[in-house]
């Protein structure tokens, strides 16, 4: 089936573009029916109105969703916005896409924050920095060891299975909080009405949950008093799942080992990426958290990755088939 394709992501972009050109679209790996332009203006991109069926672009403007003939719209990562989300509800013949093309490169970052808050990395190299050998005075200067000790994955979805094997070899037991649990070999598993209970088994909660109005929140106040005292939190998924007074309070009353956070509340406007904290409240200020401005999946060649697992949905789109189907009522 011929598809015409308006990609308008930044993400992506060069891959795309590169793939559009002649010899390079039969090596991209895109089926030959397929027709693609590439136009991250969004003015200009509505030059294209009327010509494309499928827009690739995490956040279009109502004016692209509204193309006559546009029936497929893919977001070239992990997740979707509140204001996507309420535009294609309204717009219930548009069918909605993401992409997983990061899960192994979440998971290894998860890990990487992991490690650093268990073994104090960071307080650490900042002391040394300027020849003090005391980790700052640090009333807690120990390592958390992992060996032994059992992680809770909030979210067993791409970036949680890829973080299956990666918690394992650190010798980690896991369990986990699903949807629609089911007991698999060597993973206790539990359902969303059990949060409170999975919480309180676990040494090491790793969050890859994604904002959806079930998911806002679900780390609050309450959900930190049932949890372990000294244990570790990890956040790679969405800022608002966790609820941003509580976390800190667990985190300055040591209520938790640590914590180590690539998602946040407050992110920069165009223009002051240089100046803007991520949070209302001083965690910078504090020594047990790692803070990381949500660049999980910015690894070497990520955007040709991005590209490469687009183009497999477009291939299975131009086939009839479906894949990584979006739910706009869910979020996911």
């Amino acid at each position: 089936m011929s598809l015409n394709v308006l990609w308008c992501s930044t993400t992506g972009a060069d891959a795309a573009a590169q793939a559009s050109k002649g010899e390079a679209k039969t090596a991209s790996g895109l089926e030959p029916e397929l027709a693609l332009r590439v136009e991250t203006d969004p003015d200009r991109a509505l030059e294209h109105r009327g010509w494309y069926e499928v827009l690739v672009d995490g956040s279009p403007s109502p004016k692209l969703l509204d193309a006559r003939g546009l029936k497929h719209v893919i977001v070239p990562f992990v997740g979707i916005s509140d204001a996507l989300r309420e535009n294609l509800l309204a717009r219930p013949r548009l069918k909605l896409y993401n992409s997983h093309f990061n899960d192994a490169f979440v998971a290894q970052h998860a890990v990487a924050l992991l490690l650093a808050i268990a073994n104090r990395i960071v307080p650490a190299d900042r002391g040394l920095r300027g020849g003090d050998w005391t980790q700052g005075g640090s009333s807690t200067p120990e390592s958390f060891f992992l060996e032994g000790k059992t992680a809770l994955l909030l979210g067993y979805g791409a970036i949680g299975q890829a973080l299956e094997g990666r918690l394992r070899g650190l010798g980690l037991g896991l369990s986990a909080l699903r949807r629609n649990p089911r007991q698999d070999p060597g993973m206790r598993t539990y359902g969303p009405d059990e949060l409170h209970q999975a919480l309180a088994g676990a040494d090491v909660v790793i969050a890859s949950l994604p904002a959806t109005p079930e998911t806002r929140g679900m780390l609050d106040a309450a959900a930190f008093g049932a949890m372990r005292t000294g244990s570790i939190l990890v956040n790679v998924g969405r800022g608002d799942v966790v609820e941003e007074a509580a976390l800190f309070e667990a985190l300055r009353s040591r209520k938790l080992f640590g914590a180590g956070l690539d998602v946040w509340w407050t992110y920069p406007k165009k223009g002051e990426r240089e100046r803007t904290l991520p949070s209302s409240l001083p965690f910078h200020d504090l020594d047990n958290v790692v803070m990381s401005p949500h660049r999980a999946n910015e690894v070497q060649g990520w955007h040709e990755a991005s590209f490469r697992d687009v183009a497999e949905t477009l291939n299975a789109i131009a086939r009839g088939e479906s894949r990584n189907r979006v739910e706009p009522s869910r979020g996911y």
